[in-house]
């Protein structure tokens, strides 16, 4: 078993794009938002960035900066993203040295881990005064499914050179969920690879994701995002 994302960072934008995932509309979709919060917000920081995928398209209104604790992940972040500071860091240790108009850390990756509190702090820590977090949840308990059906994902490169595919098992052991990821990712002239990860999230509360914002000084609400079963949140900074 594999660290998540250490063997397959490669095959990560590959999987989720067969599946839908529009990186291009989601960009479009936060730059509103941020600018509804923050008008005239031209810095941003990408926080848990996974491939750089986000900020390469936040890049056309934004002087932006990325962080991923996966060195894979930062490896595909800054091949994608030349010239961009990507930081290799734990979001909870994060200290750029900067603040930013906006921070943003989407797709649960807040979730990993338990310490909530620590996470928020560091991210609004990286905030200019005014300046707006943007930051996706994990499912809301109410809302996990005990009997969730396994799920998967297969894709193949335009080129014919990489195809992947994946199989998700979820369980739930009281507020810890567990995702069992099993890959097949094969590539030409290569013999095909077999990866095995273990993803631990947590869920987290709405009122434990509210009451981090405000020990981190910033007022909160829950704002429209792409996830039915998920809340996203925007936090201010004070001016």
């Amino acid at each position: 078993m594999t660290a998540p994302f250490s063997e397959t960072a490669e095959v990560y934008d590959l999987l989720y794009e067969a599946a839908g995932k529009d990186y291009a509309a989601e960009a479009g979709d936060l730059h509103r938002l941020i600018q509804s919060f923050r008008p005239g917000a031209a810095t941003l920081l990408d926080v848990a960035c996974g491939t750089g995928a986000h900020l390469a398209r936040m890049r056309r209104w934004y002087e932006v900066a990325g962080a991923d604790i996966e060195p894979a992940m930062v490896a595909e972040a800054r091949r994608r993203n030349p010239g961009v500071e990507v930081a290799e860091t734990d979001m909870r240790a994060l200290a750029l040295g900067r603040r930013f108009d906006a921070v943003t850390c989407l797709f649960s990756s807040v979730a990993y881990g338990d310490a909530l509190d620590a996470a928020v702090a560091a991210l609004a820590a990286h905030l200019a005064p005014g300046g707006v977090l943007v930051l996706d949840g994990w499912i809301r308990p109410g809302d996990w499914l005990d009997e969730m059906p396994p799920h998967a994902l297969s894709a193949r490169s335009p080129d014919g050179a990489l195809a992947a595919c994946r199989v998700g098992h979820s369980t739930r052991d009281g507020r810890h969920t567990h995702l069992d990821l099993q890959y097949l990712i094969g590539r030409t002239g290569r013999p095909t690879v077999h990866v095995v990860e273990h993803h631990e999230l947590t869920l987290f509360t709405d009122e434990e994701y509210r009451a981090a914002f405000t020990r981190a000084g910033l007022t909160v609400e829950i704002v429209p995002g792409p996830f039915v079963e998920r809340d996203r949140y925007a936090g201010v900074a004070p001016s």
